[in-house]
């Protein structure tokens, strides 16, 4: 089985140096994406690479890779065999909505804001393999609508009824160096 890595936004593939190390998948793919693109065309170029490879697939995503799986396996249906998100913000981004606010043409925002097309129709695919949201729970602050891992609140990570839910005591960015996470991935990836 094929690990694919999809990283969080304003991130890397460098972000699950810790998780590979770990789980030691072979020949892993990491799909990447321009946060200057709209998500739609990211879409495209993500699709792309998978068109050449047979699969199958696990998705280990952080974050927003979260929100691509959704539309990956999907699309991918028959090789799509599993998936790990972390902290993924199934219903928005609140701290992008408000940052439309100040930076309106900054395609990010646009994308990842609670009330945004790519959030929305993400919520109407079914999840059609198993999946497991791994959600964060430490890092809570003030400035957003209830508990919070410092970037995503819980109720946008718990939002939909499709996967399973786990839950581990870090923050929105220490969840990718976190062996709880490592030792759940593990049990997923090799059922």
């Amino acid at each position: 089985m094929k690990v694919v890595y999809i990283h969080g936004a304003t991130a890397s593939e460098r972000s699950f140096a810790y998780i590979q190390k770990s789980i030691r998948a072979k020949d892993p793919i990491y799909l990447t994406y321009d946060k200057d693109t709209s998500a739609q065309d990211n879409l495209k170029a993500m699709y792309e690479i998978l068109d050449h490879d047979d699969g199958p697939f696990f998705y280990v995503c952080h974050s927003l890779g979260g929100i691509y799986a959704t539309y990956i396996q999907n699309e991918f249906q028959i090789v799509s065999k599993g998936c790990i998100s972390l902290a993924t913000p199934f219903g928005g981004s609140e701290i992008a909505t408000w940052g439309g606010f100040l930076n309106p043409s900054y395609q990010l925002f646009k994308d990842i804001g609670v009330t945004s097309d790519f959030i929305k129709n993400s919520r109407e695919i079914e999840i059609k393999c198993p999946w497991t949201q791994i959600v964060t729970t430490a890092g809570d602050v003030p400035w957003l609508t209830g508990h919070n891992d410092g970037i995503v609140t819980r109720w946008s990570m718990t939002c939909r009824d499709d996967v399973e839910y786990e839950t581990v005591d870090r923050n929105h960015y220490e969840i990718v160096l976190s062996k709880r996470a490592v030792d759940i991935i593990k049990q997923r990836l090799y059922k």
